[in-house]
């Protein structure tokens, strides 16, 4: 005979198969809930009753349909807006942007705050955040008991399960603990995960069928990052700083990277790496602690698209050191796809030739040949994006799977 834990574990599992399915469907009956996730008619409407009366899902009247043939219309079900809220805050160089948004994902309210980050103090970056994020809230009216968790990413190398930024481009210091000062001043649960990988997590929410495998987001602009899926998951490593593309070694003692290390990809591919090479600054030359101006990086590309020789050897040299480490890469891990995204794509045709044959270069056919490289317009800001779905799969994997998830 099941025993109760094994009826609560399956009846968590139901859950939580309900509410994603209607994440990913938007709207759906429940007849096309019993298709989408294999459970009878009965347990939908179970589940869907207690979810209904326990504020989780609406009835959406007006898309009530006849019905295929006699009896009652069919009624759409959807997710509450107001079932919960969730804020993303994603840290970059000089820069704190938060992001207010409801149980569908919906965006509320957007804020960018100037903040001088790389001279901050170890112990001031998580009261700074906490700060931020309460008058955030303020200005909208809301209070800390309105929002169920709050997600950081931040580029650079991160310990998820300890919630410290080990390093970032963006600070000076090092070993950061972010989440436990702000989950401690706001009153609110708090997740820190490093930027490249909410690329990833975003992917996977909007377009979850094409990457059930292995794939790699790489991520080019202010740095260069990746995020990896392994087997349909973000994968993290022991700690949380796995993927650190950027900063595998390119070139032995070559140009110097904001880590402070030489010859990291980084160093030639990000744009300050782009812009010391186009510029035939000496390769010990600091990188700057600013991001670099979108209007230069613009200009170097129209330049470079003009024929400038600077220009375009600096872009070639940047596709080479992406191209070699996605070949290393390729080798290891044998992905069906490899997304690149981020602002630096903007000048992708200046890197691409160079990338393309440094792969050819790097890794034999046998391992590349069936490899799709695709690029991912920066429409929208998918670091937003991604840590807002990983807030809210969890919301309904860890909380809202369960019936007593109140508080």
């Amino acid at each position: 005979m099941m025993n109760k834990a094994d009826s609560d574990l399956i009846r968590r599992q139901n859950r939580h198969l309900v509410l994603e399915s209607l994440r990913f469907a938007g709207r759906a009956p429940r007849t096309e809930l019993g298709r989408l996730t294999g459970l009878s008619l009965a347990t939908i409407t179970s589940i869907t009753t207690q979810l209904l009366n326990e504020g989780l899902l609406v009835e959406d009247a007006n898309a009530a349909q006849p019905a295929p043939r006699r009896g009652r219309p069919t009624v759409d079900l959807a997710l509450n807006p107001q079932a919960a809220h969730v804020v993303a805050v994603k840290i970059s160089i000089d820069r704190f942007e938060l992001v207010l948004a409801d149980y569908t994902g919906t965006r509320m309210t957007h804020s960018v705050k100037t903040v001088a980050t790389h001279d901050m103090q170890a112990s001031d970056v998580g009261r700074k955040g906490a700060q931020l994020i309460l008058e955030f809230l303020h200005a909208q009216n809301k209070t800390a008991a309105d929002v169920r968790i709050i997600g950081i990413a931040v580029q650079g190398a991160v310990e998820t399960g300890a919630g410290h930024l080990v390093w970032s481009p963006a600070f000076k210091a090092g070993n950061i603990p972010l989440t436990d000062p702000i989950s401690a001043l706001t009153g609110i649960a708090c997740s820190l995960s490093n930027d490249a990988n909410m690329i990833a997590e975003g992917l996977m929410a909007r377009e979850h069928y094409q990457y059930k495998g292995t794939a790699a987001v790489a991520f080019m602009g202010y740095g260069v990052g990746m995020g990896l899926v392994i087997d349909g998951k973000t994968y993290h490593g022991s700690t949380g700083a796995a993927a650190e593309f950027g900063h595998m070694n390119h070139i032995p003692h070559g140009a110097l990277c904001r880590c402070g290390r030489a010859g990291c990809i980084e160093a030639y591919a990000s744009d300050y790496g782009i812009l010391r090479s186009a510029e035939n600054l000496p390769v010990t030359t600091l990188p700057p602690t600013y991001a670099v101006e979108p209007e230069v990086m613009a200009a170097l590309e129209k330049a470079a698209r003009n024929g400038d020789k600077a220009a375009l050897d600096a872009y070639k040299l940047a596709g080479e050191a992406i191209g070699f480490g996605l070949a290393r890469m390729i080798a290891l891990l044998n992905p069906d796809r490899i997304v690149i995204s981020g602002p630096g794509i903007r000048a992708f045709d200046l890197v691409e030739p160079a990338i393309k044959s440094a792969i050819e270069e790097g890794v034999v056919l046998a391992l590349r040949q069936n490899v799709k490289i695709e690029i991912l317009p920066m429409d929208h800001d998918m670091i937003i994006s991604g840590t807002i779905d990983k807030l809210l799969h969890g919301l309904d994997r860890e909380v809202f799977s369960r019936a007593d998830h109140a508080g």
